[in-house]
């Protein structure tokens, strides 16, 4: 029951940043057209067409866009892992090939680890018609702890 009510989650969240109602410009447009296939504990994967509102000036998708893809990824993951949101601590990304205008790609994100509170998450993205790797993020996430403006820091 619960894996049921976390996929619900996941769908309702993905198509509120893909629709604009939640999050922010940003991850609208970035988000645009993208379809969960399959959510689980600690396990999410998504199909997702390159769209004309995310290439570089050279026709390919941005890199900017996969990384904000990939963590929107990463918090989702973490999320149907751990039920409750999360902000990311550590984030790194390698690119190994582009994609571009119409090219339709698969994301898989999928929780590696748990150390305390942070949760490691690992997120591939492929080309779907021939499975090359296109970028594959690591990501710590922790659980949020309110808001950023009622936040203050240590330092």
């Amino acid at each position: 029951m619960e894996d049921s009510i976390n996929l619900k989650r996941i769908r309702t969240w993905m198509k509120d940043l893909a629709d604009g109602r939640a999050g922010h410009e940003i991850e609208a447009s970035t988000t645009k057209g993208i379809r969960v296939l399959k959510a689980q504990k600690g396990f999410v994967l998504c199909d997702f067409t390159v769209h004309n509102g995310i290439l570089d000036e050279n026709g390919n998708w941005h890199v900017g866009a996969i990384a904000t893809l990939v963590d929107v990824m990463g918090s989702l993951s973490s999320f149907s892992y751990n039920s409750f949101d999360h902000v990311t601590l550590d984030f790194s990304i390698s690119y190994y090939s582009t994609a571009k205008l119409q090219e339709e790609v698969e994301l898989e994100a999928k929780v590696a680890g748990k150390k305390f509170e942070s949760t490691s998450v690992i997120v591939e993205v492929r080309k779907k018609n021939t499975k090359e790797l296109v970028a594959m993020g690591k990501l710590w996430m922790t659980p949020s702890k309110g808001s950023a403006k009622s936040q203050t820091s240590k330092l």
